[in-house]
């Protein structure tokens, strides 16, 4: 098993921050919002013993975050798609797994619909997928994206990322912390910024997916996760829904034993 850092990004705001391991097919992790490839990479040890893992950071989040001089700002999943596919041709990777956990499940589905012959399968965790949410949870998601523009354009990028928290977690959920987590999600309010808005999603490609798809969520998250799987699962041909017992909304990072057990049911040669 190899590892490698820091690698250059393969076009502005968007960077591969690992590769581990150069043997399987090649699988890339794509993270949920306020986090970063970093915190995958406990899932992505686990995962390297079948497949070539790569950990990507999006424009404004973790690695990404000090690429460019533009100020903090929505940007729509079509950007995000676009970088990956950059990233993908820099590399010279045919068809890949792709495994995202929240926002990062969002581009999944996105790059799959757009783009199908770069997505060999998709497993997507608790993917917040709006236009297919119910009403009100699609208002809360909304409130969520507005509760943090609010705050960005006071220009305190850290608010963003605290309003963008407590929004999702509850009020008081950044306070139970450790100050180092605290500080690491205040860091992030660029992503909070870019993504909260859940701009550019279009359930009217979803029917055009060709690769095999799951759609996994825990049993101890929101419920509000279950009914948007199941949208999704009725858009996309082929899709399943899996309950992973158990597991929260952070289970990617902090039970990666089970989620890799997951994805390599579903996903390994």
């Amino acid at each position: 098993m190899t590892s490698r850092s820091d690698m250059a990004p393969a076009r502005p705001r968007a960077s591969v921050v690992y590769q581990v391991s150069e043997t399987g097919p090649p699988l890339v992790l794509l993270h949920a919002t306020l986090s970063s490839s970093r915190q995958l990479r406990p899932l992505a040890d686990q995962l390297a013993v079948r497949f070539s893992v790569l950990g990507i950071d999006r424009r404004g989040s973790g690695a990404g975050a000090g690429l460019g001089r533009e100020p903090a700002a929505a940007v729509d999943v079509a950007v995000h798609v676009d970088d990956l596919v950059a990233i993908l041709d820099t590399m010279q990777l045919g068809p890949c797994i792709v495994v995202g956990h929240s926002y990062g499940g969002c581009l999944g589905l996105e790059l799959a619909a757009r783009h199908p012959e770069r997505a060999r399968s998709v497993w997507a965790y608790e993917p917040p997928y709006a236009p297919l949410a119910p009403p009100d949870v699609r208002e809360r998601l909304a409130e969520v994206g507005r509760r943090t523009r609010e705050a960005g354009e006071q220009g305190d990028g850290a608010a963003a990322a605290e309003a963008f928290f407590e929004s999702v977690a509850g009020p008081g959920a950044l306070a139970t912390l450790s100050p180092v987590a605290r500080e690491r999600i205040r860091s992030q309010g660029g992503a909070a910024i870019a993504e909260s808005t859940l701009r550019g999603l279009e359930a009217s490609g979803l029917a055009g997916i060709s690769c095999p798809v799951r759609i996994a969520t825990g049993t101890s998250s929101a419920p509000w996760y279950v009914p948007i799987a199941d949208a999704l699962v009725e858009r996309i041909p082929g899709a399943v829904h899996e309950r992973i017992e158990r597991a929260d909304h952070g289970a990617p990072l902090t039970d990666p034993a089970a989620i890799a057990a997951s994805i390599m049911g579903f996903a390994a040669p």
